[in-house]
């Protein structure tokens, strides 16, 4: 529909103009079309990236670290930013891929998390899934939304829970848990669950000096009665649980999922984690022999990562094509500035000056890791 014009008549009085009537038809006409359009364009862009949801990688479409992780215990990441933690009790971890047209979850996701947990008793002992929120400001003294899809081998609890945590270094207060915690009933089909917490205001408490506090959000699903209160004494059980679709987010309702488009959720991923799958003999890095026993390649991330990385490097290893003699271990990792690091190797009868590469050595492929997780 056209815009409705009001005909005010003739001034100074506009007798001759619209009635009253005939105005507020006007002008209802005008504010029908106006907010019908403000629905439709709400409608169109429901689900889309507006960042709000604090936690990333929430559709899980993320795996650099790999997409299989067999069962063991201790602290692994699996998708990217989620880190699973086990105690006595194991874990394996695994992308499993939605069917075409599922129909129950919405927005035709990919992928989700499963985790087989198998329980060992002991009190101590426990089976997790985790993502660390950067920044134990984002969330303080707010009320947020978590909602997520999620589905066990069976009628099985698991455990929620939000907690702040306020780094390390100098003389950070203690953290805070239990914030919320619920326990979540799951059945053998998926189902959407929605919790709501209000977090604590952080006044007067003191952040640690090393820049790594964080809000962290749990999903327990094996816990020994030392954890019976931050699990609402969920207790111990063996079972394969699967979650999609994670969402933390500003207010008392959820909304529709945030879908990110792909490249950005990389890029937020690789603050933390940054991995490069070289290919033998595949060279990745250009350096230079500094001195007769030692070289230098340097490369760059795709972005800043949020503090100086472990490397961690499986497979064949890398190597230093030039023409000294490397050692048989892999470099080490040197400084960085902006997102460009340094590989340091340890060489025999180089040439001082002369320039070479680094590269994933012979005999098969290397998986080189660079892990700035919170």
């Amino acid at each position: 529909m056209a815009q409705q014009t009001i005909n005010l008549g003739t001034p100074p009085e506009g007798e001759d103009g619209d009635t009253n009537y005939v105005a507020w038809q006007k002008a209802n006409g005008n504010f029908t079309e106006l907010f019908g359009s403000v629905s439709d364009l709400s409608a169109s862009v429901s689900g889309q990236a507006s960042f709000k949801n604090k936690l990333i990688n929430g559709n899980f479409n993320v795996w650099q670290r790999g997409t299989s992780f067999a069962a063991a215990a201790g602290t692994r990441y699996s998708a990217d930013r989620w880190v699973s933690v086990g105690v006595g009790s194991t874990s394996a971890l695994s992308q499993q891929t939605f069917a075409l047209g599922q129909g129950v979850v919405p927005w035709e996701p990919s992928y989700f998390l499963r985790t087989v947990v198998a329980s060992s008793a002991g009190a101590s002992n426990l089976a997790a899934l985790q993502q660390n929120i950067e920044g134990v400001r984002n969330c303080a003294g707010r009320t947020m939304t978590l909602s997520f899809w999620a589905k066990a081998d069976a009628a099985k609890n698991i455990a929620v829970e939000l907690s702040q945590v306020f780094g390390t270094g100098g003389s950070p207060s203690s953290q805070v848990i239990n914030i919320g915690t619920t326990t979540v009933a799951l059945t053998a089909g998926w189902v959407k669950k929605t919790i709501t917490f209000t977090i604590p205001a952080i006044a007067g408490k003191t952040l640690g000096t090393n820049n790594n506090d964080y809000t962290q959000l749990t999903f327990w699903f094996d816990a020994g009665t030392t954890y019976a209160g931050r699990s609402n004494g969920l207790g111990q059980q063996s079972g394969t649980f699967d979650i999609a679709q994670v969402q933390l987010e500003l207010g008392t309702a959820a909304t529709a999922f945030e879908l990110v488009p792909p490249a950005i959720e990389l890029t937020q991923c690789q603050r933390y984690c940054f991995a490069a799958t070289l290919p033998a003999g595949g060279a990745f890095a250009a350096g230079t022999q500094y001195s007769t026993t030692g070289a230098l390649a340097q490369f760059n991330t795709p972005v800043q990562m949020r503090a100086f990385p472990t490397l961690t490097i499986t497979g064949q290893g890398i190597g230093w094509v030039g023409n000294g003699t490397p050692n048989s271990g892999n470099p080490t990792i040197a400084g960085s500035w902006n997102g460009q690091f340094v590989l340091l190797f340890t060489i025999s009868g180089a040439t001082t000056g002369q320039s070479g590469f680094a590269a994933g050595k012979s005999g098969g492929t290397t998986l080189m890791i660079l892990d700035s997780e919170l």
